[in-house]
Parts: structure tokens; sequence; C-alpha cells
């Protein structure tokens, strides 16, 4: 045999060799491939039969309380203070049943002077003498309209100064 065609077939043979590797590559990235998407097929059906599109909850929107007269105390800051069986105030949004609005102060019932405004109400509450001279941490609580009913829940803390005594 002559040179050149032994040459020739050691390269022919040397290509085969770098074809095979680069064959088995793409062959393993095939593979590869497809596994994944046979994996992200049984992960994805799964969630998507999951769905169902009879049975979608409602969500409630929840009453929001805002608008504090006196302004909630910021935090790090000092209390508010108000005066002695002062009036202090909130609005209340999103949809509340103005007539399921309430206020408590631990165990106390805040009497409630509600002024209702069509999309919002605006609420305002005498404090009672029971509370001055004392920190009080204003709960408040709604309902709202929607089918849901579910229930709001605020509050924010104010300190009463002592009334005055009476000579």
């Amino acid at each position: 045999m002559s040179k050149v065609l032994v040459e020739g077939m050691l390269i022919l043979h040397f290509l085969c060799v770098i074809i095979i590797k680069k064959e088995r590559q793409i062959v393993n990235i095939i593979k590869g491939l497809k596994t994944s998407l046979i994996l992200s097929a049984v992960f994805f059906t799964g969630s998507a039969f999951a769905y169902n599109a009879g049975n979608l909850d409602e969500k409630c929107p929840l009453p929001t309380f805002r608008d504090f007269i006196p302004a909630e105390q910021v935090k790090g800051g000092p209390v508010p203070e108000v005066e002695a069986e002062s009036t202090v105030q909130f609005s209340v949004h999103r949809g509340a049943d103005l007539t399921t609005v309430r206020a408590e102060v631990r165990d106390l019932k805040l009497k409630l002077d509600i002024d209702d405004r069509n999309s919002y109400g605006i609420i305002k509450i005498k404090l009672p003498p029971e509370l001055n001279g004392k920190y009080a941490r204003i709960n408040l609580y709604a309902i709202s309209q929607s089918a849901g009913n579910c229930e709001g829940k605020d509050g924010w803390l104010i300190k009463v100064k002592k009334a005055p005594e009476a000579e």
C-alpha cells in the first residue's frame, strides 16, 4: 500500500472517531431533552388537573380603616394625645356594612356616630370618662357587604389626658 493511501485511511479513521464522539454527544443531549420533557409533562399536567374552573372561591374584600384623627402613632414616635372626653374619628372603606361597624376599648363598647358617604363612612366616637388619664387602644371591627361576610379589624393607640378636677 502506498503511503498516501495509509495516511488517507488514518485521516478517515480519525474523522470517523470524531463524528462518532459528536454523535454520542448529540444523542446524550437528545436523551436529556426527552427526559426533561417527560418530567415537565408529569408535573404540569398534575397542576393543570388541579384547576377547577367551576368552583372558584370569591375573594372577600376586607373593610379597611383609615384617616384616623388623631393620626396613628408613627413607629418610634410619641403616642397621639387627646383631651379627656373628646371626639376621635376614622373612616371605613371597601364595601363595609356600616351597620356592623363597632369600636371597643378593653371590654368597653364605644358609642358610634356614623356618617354614611355612599362608598365609605366617617365614624366619630366620643370618649367615655372611664378612659380619662389612660392609654387606650381603640379596636375597630366591620363586616363587608359582599357574600363572604369577612370581618376587617384594625385599631389605634391613643393617650387620653386626665380631666381637670372640678373645684
